[in-house]
């Protein structure tokens, strides 16, 4: 579908949903997180969501998470996740239809991602803004390989509670996966997630006389 026909969704972004997460450490000072989410609301309706994040990756505001890989079930989420935060979304297909696993198939009909995901013990209350600003501020590149950064500060709440995100296929995700053993795995129900307009890096000053626009 042409981005023509997509309704338009700025930031900021309030999402409500649920999800689940695998930790896992990759290096002596980094992590990786594995997220799987199904959103019941957002600005661009019901999406699914897998996405791949490396912490800390170097940026020039410091250490930061950021969105290494992604993939959404929507057209719609993948044009104004890109435009909005410069997350670098792509289209799949995840296929639900036996309970407690997920089939995520890449836009070319290639085997993309196979979860199996569990609940394994009773929920409590989070809220993000208990993690320090640095670990909720992901910082994503620009798309067209320039010099800017996008920073997004995210804020939100849930019910979390101790759970197993399996991974026995990730060929377009990340292929190691399967082989490598999780620190820790999270479920969360009543998602609310808050996406602002992100900052930007460098901040956006004056143009020198003479240039247009100045």
């Amino acid at each position: 579908m042409s981005s023509l026909y997509l309704p338009a969704a700025p930031a900021p972004w309030t999402l409500r949903g649920r999800g689940w997460l695998a930790l896992y450490r990759l290096r002596p000072a980094g992590v990786g997180a594995l997220l799987l989410v199904r959103y019941a609301a957002s600005p661009v309706g019901p999406y699914d969501e897998l996405m791949w994040v490396d912490a800390p990756v170097a940026t020039p505001v410091g250490g930061r998470p950021s969105i290494r890989r992604i993939v959404v079930s929507t057209a719609a989420s993948v044009t104004w996740g890109r435009r909005n935060w410069a997350i670098p979304k792509a289209r799949a297909t995840f296929d639900w239809s036996v309970p407690g696993q997920v089939r995520v198939t890449g836009a070319g009909g290639e085997p993309y991602a196979h979860l199996t995901f569990r609940r394994a013990g009773p929920a409590l209350p989070v809220n993000a803004e208990w993690l320090p600003r640095a670990w909720r501020t992901v910082a994503q590149p620009a798309l067209d390989g320039g010099p800017e950064w996008q920073l997004t500060t995210i804020g939100g709440a849930a019910h979390a509670f101790p759970a197993r995100l399996t991974v026995l296929h990730a060929a377009g995700l990340a292929p190691e996966l399967p082989a490598r053993r999780p620190l820790l795995g999270v479920g969360f129900s009543g998602v609310r997630l808050h996406f602002p307009i992100p900052a930007l890096w460098p901040e956006p000053g004056p143009r020198p006389q003479g240039e247009p626009g100045a």
